[in-house]
C-alpha cells in the first residue's frame, strides 16, 4: 500500500532520505527506518528496544506521538525496553523494573498515578513544635528522615499558609517544597534498597 508507505515516511520525517541507501543514514535515521519497516506490517504487537536511541529531541517527540497513536487509535500492544525513564514515564501504562537481570517490581497505570502524587515536604529546626502545630491545624502528615510530608490538597496548593502556621508556632521551616516523584527517582530508590539488602553483612 503506497499510501501507507508515504504516511509512515512522513510521520517519521524520512521523506528527504527516501532515495538514500540505509548505510548512508545517521544513527537516528536508522532508528526511524527500523521503526518504519516494523510499522509497514500494521502490527498488533510491537516489541521495541531503546526506540529513542540516537534520536534528537524532535525525533524523540515524533516517535513518542506515533507510538501513542498506535496504541490509542490502532489498538496495538507495545513492549518497550528503555533506560530513558522519562520516556517510559510519559508513554507506558504498565511498567516492569528490571535490576541485575531480575524483575523487581511491576507498576500498573494506577500505581504510576500514585507515584506522581504531589506532596509538601517540610523541615524545621523546631521539629516537635512543627508536628504539634500541624496536628492542631488538622493537617495529617507522615514523618521520615526528619522530614514532614503532607498530602493534603490545600497544603500543596497553598504552602504559604503552612509557612504562616509554622512561623506563628515558633517552628519556622528550613525547607518547604512541593515535590512530585518521577519514575527515575522511584527506580533509584528501589534499586538502592535492593543493593542494601544484597550487600554482605
Amino acid at each position: 500500500d503506497s499510501r501507507l508507505v508515504d504516511d509512515i515516511i512522513d510521520r517519521l520525517a524520512l521523506a528527504s532520505y527516501a532515495d538514500r541507501k540505509a548505510g548512508t543514514l545517521s544513527m537516528g535515521n536508522l532508528q526511524r527506518l527500523g521503526l518504519a519497516r516494523a510499522l509497514l506490517h500494521k502490527p498488533e504487537l510491537l516489541i521495541l528496544d531503546e526506540p529513542a536511541n540516537g534520536l534528537d529531541p524532535a525525533g524523540v517527540i515524533e516517535v513518542r506521538e506515533l507510538l501513542r497513536t498506535l496504541a490509542r487509535d490502532k489498538g496495538a500492544t507495545i513492549f518497550m525496553s528503555s533506560h530513558i525513564l522519562t520516556e517510559v514515564d510519559r508513554l507506558a501504562t504498565r511498567i516492569g523494573i528490571i535490576h541485575k537481570g531480575r524483575l523487581i517490581e511491576e507498576l500498573t497505570a494506577g500505581d504510576l498515578e500514585k507515584l506522581r502524587t504531589k506532596r509538601l515536604e517540610i523541615r524545621s529546626r523546631n521539629f516537635e513544635a512543627a508536628q504539634i502545630c500541624l496536628r492542631s491545624a488538622g493537617y495529617p502528615f507522615t514523618v521520615k528522615d526528619e522530614t514532614i510530608t503532607i498530602l493534603h490538597p490545600h497544603a500543596i496548593e497553598h504552602p504559604d499558609d503552612i509557612a504562616h502556621i509554622l512561623v506563628n508556632a515558633g517552628a519556622a521551616p528550613t525547607r518547604l517544597a512541593v515535590e512530585q516523584q518521577n519514575l527515575e527517582e522511584h527506580f533509584m530508590e528501589l534499586t538502592a534498597d535492593s543493593l542494601t539488602r544484597e550487600s554482605p553483612k
